[in-house]
């Protein structure tokens, strides 16, 4: 992705203008602020380093800061979920330190012939950009955070049930190392790098790019930024239904209610300890979906991982902010470039592809092996994209035998409903 200056859109959008430079400077940089004991221990120390060093410094700073602690505590308490509690707040918080960075830098007076002294306003200091980015990460956290605390993921000693099942399958020496590369190291740059476009956007306020403004600056809001918010939250509300659906459906599988209160003993067999009949709460499922052990109704007959599917689109959208910026203003598109839409900070939603792409197949295996259903839902409905769903629709309408698609689609919606279908 490094190539000659000629050949990036914009100065702002190569990533040997600042990105890489802050990369290799971070050591000797660190180093001059942080010679000895005394340095370590000086708050002043700490405060001029985040006002003087590049913004990218302290974030990486940060990143080695808790990839060191989880390493550490993973070593303590034998739990590798040491990350996924953090998960639901460390993008926020690098999202937060790119946007308020300018604010506690040296911002000098400016003066003027009609109004005197003038000090930087608020919004001389952040930018409305990044502020409207970082306020849309905020919802993102709230929303899973929710969800994360009431699966139980912030009880002490909680760890995801997929460790455990990988932790059999390796040695001890090759757990060790993917504990301290991969659960430790890599993951949390991941979620370092989901702040790589408020970066991208912040060096556009460079002292290096003023003879070179952006089309779009980031210090005003503009009609695209009102429209990407919107689709950030169009794209949160879905979400959120999406876990509710399923939030809703374990707690009926497992004899309770969405508030998870017990239902009565007349709905629940005494033995299975499944529910017997519907219940108001969840009109959709039935008796037989408790037996099947995983939802395939609402979003979840469009997509095995409706949740999973709005969770990358979210990056992909704070990504859009950064075309949103470069793009040119005229409507011709005479000047559009493709480093306009492929830049450093595309890694970014890239890596939360890979990782979700990688850990669901992953979690589909363990499920395919527990549930015997689950590989006909894998084989009717799309992993991810609804329109992977409609194509499997069409197959199974139109090319495959009735009796094909009646042994795949019984066990995913369920006997009673394919069979009413059968029969209209």
């Amino acid at each position: 992705m490094v190539g000659t200056a000629s050949e990036w859109a914009h100065a702002a959008l190569d990533p040997t203008t600042h990105l890489l430079p802050a990369i290799r400077s971070f050591c000797p940089a660190f180093t001059d602020y942080f010679r000895n004991t005394k340095t370590l221990t000086n708050i002043a120390t700490y405060k001029a380093y985040y006002a003087d060093a590049d913004p990218f410094h302290s974030a990486m700073a940060f990143c080695a800061l808790v990839s060191l602690y989880v390493w550490i505590m993973e070593k303590i308490t034998g739990n590798a979920s040491q990350v996924d509690g953090l998960w639901t707040f460390l993008p926020l918080i690098y999202s937060v330190h790119f946007t308020v960075h300018k604010y506690f830098t040296y911002q000098p007076a400016k003066i003027t012939l009609l109004h005197g002294i003038q000090h930087a306003s608020i919004w001389g200091k952040i930018e409305p950009r990044l502020a409207l980015m970082t306020a849309l990460s905020l919802l993102w956290c709230v929303r899973l955070t929710y969800n994360a605390y009431r699966r139980g993921m912030f009880k002490p000693g909680e760890e995801d049930y997929r460790w455990p099942l990988l932790r059999k399958t390796m040695s001890r020496p090759v757990w060790v190392i993917f504990s301290i590369f991969f659960i430790a190291i890599a993951q949390n740059i991941l979620l370092a790098i989901t702040a790589l476009p408020n970066y991208l956007l912040l060096t556009t306020t460079s002292i290096k790019h003023v003879t070179e403004p952006v089309p779009r600056p980031v210090n005003k809001l503009i009609l695209g930024d009102y429209v990407l918010a919107a689709l950030f939250v169009l794209n949160l509300t879905i979400q959120f239904y999406a876990d509710q659906q399923q939030w809703n459906y374990q707690n009926y599988k497992r004899g309770k209610n969405p508030q998870e209160k017990p239902l009565p003993n007349a709905m629940v067999d005494p033995v299975t300890k499944l529910p017997l009949q519907r219940q108001k709460e969840t009109p959709h499922s039935t008796p037989e979906d408790a037996q099947r052990g995983f939802v395939t109704k609402g979003l979840w007959a469009w997509s095995r991982h409706p949740n999973f599917a709005c969770e990358q689109n979210t990056w992909w959208i704070l990504y859009a902010f950064v075309p949103l910026t470069f793009l040119p203003t005229d409507l011709d598109f005479t000047g559009v470039h493709w480093s306009h839409f492929v830049n450093y900070a595309i890694l970014s939603p890239l890596a939360m592809n890979a990782l979700f792409l990688a850990s669901t197949r992953y979690s589909e295996q363990v499920s395919a092996q527990k549930y015997p259903e689950y590989k006909d839902y894998q084989k009717r409905v799309g992993m991810f994209l609804p329109i992977d769903t409609l194509l499997r629709a069409v197959y199974y309408n139109l090319v495959a035998g009735k009796e094909t698609k009646h042994r795949v689609e019984a066990p995913v919606w369920g006997k009673s409903k394919v069979n009413k279908k059968k029969s209209q």
